[in-house]
């Protein structure tokens, strides 16, 4: 190999070895589904939004089904995706039998339900997979950068928050107490316990935050060029994988495996939640 081609080749190297560290979390979903060795013939995402994680997984399972709260978004991801089944429905109370699917997915969904719900919420994704099914699951995590989080600015300073939403008339779509609160593994464990077994987590995206309130500020005043803020997105999509370990991490990713007989763990839960 001549100068000329090693100076071509090592630059590419170089840049395919940069993207190997970090991953959107399309890519994550994609990995995980694509690694599972059991065989997969539906795939539930809840919280689908506009179905753009399904869509990256089709042909991996014969069926495709989302579940989303938010009617535009589902209205658009039917006209976007026909393949795909989309449904209303809350995560708190999924309208399908007991062990149909053999994979759900639950990303950055969590923290959008308010602590009173999340065990529910956990339980029916637990209820509704196969025993030994796939889990795969992803939030903001409780790293030491979480109280920078933009989303959750309104939960963690809720007067400079009103105040905010009085001078701009802005309305967030999500009760201010609800927020957007990051989870610490222990929550994590505590919240799978007895239902779900991890089998890898990903501590990542220590950079986060810093991105999102760039890209928060350049909306709100318009002062940046449409181009550098997709390029600004596209960074933070591919920094949110990239490991950092759990002291500096901003978010969480989780495979798990559905437990063989989780269902006197369920109903203990649930029975102590109705008491």
């Amino acid at each position: 190999m001549d100068a000329e081609q090693r100076g071509t080749v090592w630059p590419e190297n170089r840049r395919k070895g940069i993207k190997r560290l970090g991953s959107t979390r399309l890519e994550f979903l994609v990995d995980s589904v694509a690694k599972e060795t059991r065989p997969i013939h539906n795939i539930l995402d809840i919280g689908c939004s506009y179905g753009w994680g399904l869509n990256a997984l089709t042909g991996k399972a014969p069926a495709l089904v989302g579940i989303d709260m938010d009617k535009k978004a589902l209205e658009q991801a039917r006209k976007n995706y026909p393949h795909i089944e989309f449904v209303h429905q809350n995560a708190g109370v999924l309208p399908f039998e007991s062990e149909t699917f053999d994979v759900a997915i639950l990303s950055e969904v969590i923290e959008h339900v308010g602590d009173e719900n999340k065990q529910l919420v956990i339980d029916e994704a637990c209820r509704i997979l196969k025993p030994g099914g796939l889990f795969i699951f992803s939030c903001p995590y409780a790293g030491i950068f979480a109280w920078l989080d933009p989303m959750d600015f309104k939960r963690r300073f809720t007067p400079v928050y009103r105040l905010y939403m009085r001078v701009s008339g802005y309305k967030p779509s999500t009760p201010i107490r609800i927020g957007h609160k990051h989870l610490s593994i222990k929550e994590i464990r505590t919240l799978f316990a007895g239902r779900f077994v991890i089998e890898k987590v990903s501590y990542c995206g220590m950079f986060s935050p810093f991105l999102s309130w760039i890209l928060a500020f350049a909306e709100r005043l318009r002062i940046m060029p449409r181009s550098l803020q997709e390029s600004i997105n596209k960074l933070r999509g591919w920094e949110s994988g990239v490991p950092f370990g759990p002291v500096l991490s901003f978010n969480i990713r989780i495979t798990a495996r559905k437990t063989k007989a989780p269902a006197a763990a369920i109903n203990s839960a649930n029975s102590s939640l109705t008491a």
